[in-house]
């Protein structure tokens, strides 16, 4: 199965992609409490690029591979499988309010940012969390139990939620995350 592409790779590196953005908005928490001004819009656009990144695009391709893990017998209705699937639904509203008060701080220029800061605050609490579980307990189960057929499968599924979603949601959030956490310059 070396040669072909994991599914749990393909969700690995996704995961570095939501590790960069929740690092991009603790930097936008300190820009934020300094009373630095900040582009509104670029603040709202990070916000909607890692909603529909996460929500509709990872998190999909996780919940698919979930089903596949289960079909195969590696988790029970209860654990790891339903853990994952209630913080699925627990990040939603998560990710809903911090558009909400994105959107507001786009839109009042004067208000504090207050709301907006505890919103980040809430996803960069629960993504790390959220990934080791991934990273340490559901990846490993998925490249025990699945064929080199289920993996195929999950990858084109994967490429099946792109195509839905935007084949370059993973870019646009790549290059906006930049534009707040450029890359050290080399010594």
């Amino acid at each position: 199965m070396k040669n072909i592409e994991k599914s749990t790779q393909v969700l690995r590196e996704e995961h570095r992609l939501i590790e960069s953005a929740t690092l991009a908005f603790a930097d936008i928490i300190k820009e934020l409490e300094r009373d630095t001004a900040l582009d509104r819009r670029r603040v709202w656009e990070i916000v909607q690029s890692f909603k529909t990144y996460v929500g509709r695009w990872h998190h999909a391709k996780e919940d698919f591979l979930l089903s596949m893990v289960r079909a195969r017998g590696g988790c029970s209705a209860e654990y790891p499988g339903r853990t994952f699937y209630e913080e699925h639904q627990r990040i939603q509203p998560l990710l809903a309010n911090l558009a909400k008060t994105a959107h507001e701080y786009l839109q009042a220029a004067h208000c504090t940012p207050e709301l907006l800061v505890r919103s980040l605050r809430d996803v960069i609490d629960f993504y790390p969390g959220h990934m080791w579980k991934a990273d340490h307990l559901l990846f490993p189960l998925g490249d025990e139990l699945l064929s080199e057929a289920d993996q195929q499968v999950l990858i084109q599924q994967f490429d099946w939620i792109e195509s839905v979603v935007g084949s370059d949601i993973d870019e646009q959030l790549r290059a906006i995350v930049a534009e707040f956490r450029p890359k050290p310059r080399a010594a």
